[in-house]
């Protein structure tokens, strides 16, 4: 789950201007709360941008239902946000994937030629190129996705990433960009030349989860320092004259559970590897990414649209996969005998794209 606030400020200059005056033009600042849960996306937690919203009732939205693409993870969903479509459409099916080639290891879903429609950045740069575009990612491996490819896809106007930092301004273990840096990186380069249109990453709160859980001490403050940054964005926008002409919206790319070993479960996460090794069960390759297992058929094409001789062999991973410690669902994205079809049991989540697997193993909650 992800909760969104908008801050359109746009708004109240809007209204107030005279009747024959044309709105102003809109700056679009979309800031994206890797990882933070719903939980704490509160005024408890998040006291300034909270305070902010309350401070304009009538011209700020809250949507606390809004919810992440699956599988919940950071590359499908940043694409999802900056396309407006979904996975079976832009192709990242996840952060990674099996290339479908024999003998090939899986890859990192994360190379800006793998999406499959415009960005926005794309859009703004062949319809509007007077426009201009900022896009600071405190994930370098977000630079990379929304990278230009020659004739088919523009990177912003300026691309930053924690590249751009010395290592010592990193964080050691992860190599990415603290939210401060994030900021202010973002702070400076809007100096040069107000944007039109600004995404902005901050990644402290993901790797807090990651690192200490997110019912974590380290959790809750990883998420007053977003909450913090985001002020910075709030006072600098008023500091600079700009806050009657912004739009502000401030979203998760996806959740954030709890996962913890248990005696029926000492090693909390889905691996089936083992299980098929031991059944002599071959002809399938298996990615994990993160609460979801891929089951590709190394048998069936990536245009396949049916599992054709490879199905008893994906009958007994599934027939196996049921009775593994943590899984939840076993679901089919073509139809195998005996198995959900992932389009029945959940239409909304729209993967069916060959890069997902034949199978899709989703892990039990906890």
């Amino acid at each position: 789950m992800r909760i969104v606030v908008a801050l359109a400020y746009l708004l109240a200059s809007a209204l107030s201007a005279p009747a024959a005056a044309p709105p102003p033009h809109p700056h679009v600042y979309l800031v994206i709360v890797d990882g933070l849960d719903t939980r704490v996306a509160d005024a408890a937690h998040m006291p300034r941008l909270f305070d902010a919203v309350a401070h304009e009732p009538a011209h700020s939205s809250v949507f606390p239902a809004a919810h992440a693409v699956m599988p919940a993870r950071t590359n499908p969903n940043h694409v999802t946000l900056l396309t407006g479509v979904y996975a079976d459409a832009h192709g990242v099916t996840g952060n990674a994937y099996w290339s479908r080639t024999p003998g090939a290891p899986p890859e990192l879903l994360e190379a800006a030629a793998l999406i499959e429609v415009e960005t926005l950045f794309t859009v703004a740069e062949t319809t509007a190129p007077s426009l201009v575009t900022l896009g600071v990612f405190g994930k370098p491996k977000l630079a990379s996705l929304f990278a230009t490819v020659p004739g088919r896809q523009h990177a912003p106007d300026v691309l930053w990433s924690a590249d751009r930092l010395s290592p010592e301004r990193r964080e050691a273990a992860s190599g990415y960009s603290p939210d401060a840096e994030t900021v202010a990186a973002a702070l400076e380069l809007a100096t040069r030349a107000e944007p039109d249109l600004v995404v902005m990453n901050l990644c402290d709160v993901d790797g807090a989860g990651h690192a200490h859980g997110p019912d974590s001490a380290e959790y809750a403050r990883a998420v007053a320092a977003a909450d913090a940054a985001i002020a910075r964005l709030l006072d600098d926008l008023h500091a600079q004259g700009r806050w009657g002409r912004s739009v502000v919206i401030v979203t998760a790319d996806h959740g954030m559970s709890a996962v913890g070993p248990t005696p029926e479960r000492p090693h909390p996460t889905i691996s089936l590897g083992p299980v098929l090794r031991e059944a002599g069960i071959g002809g399938v390759t298996l990615v994990g990414d993160g609460g979801v297992e891929h089951v590709y058929a190394e048998r069936v094409a990536a245009s396949a649209t049916t599992v054709g001789d490879a199905g008893e062999t994906l009958a007994r991973v599934a027939a196996l996969a049921r009775t593994a410690s943590g899984v939840a669902e076993v679901l089919a994205r073509l139809p195998v005998p005996g198995v959900p079809t992932l389009h029945a049991a959940h239409p909304g989540w729209h993967l069916d794209h060959p890069r997902a697997g034949e199978l899709l193993l989703v892990a039990a909650s906890g």
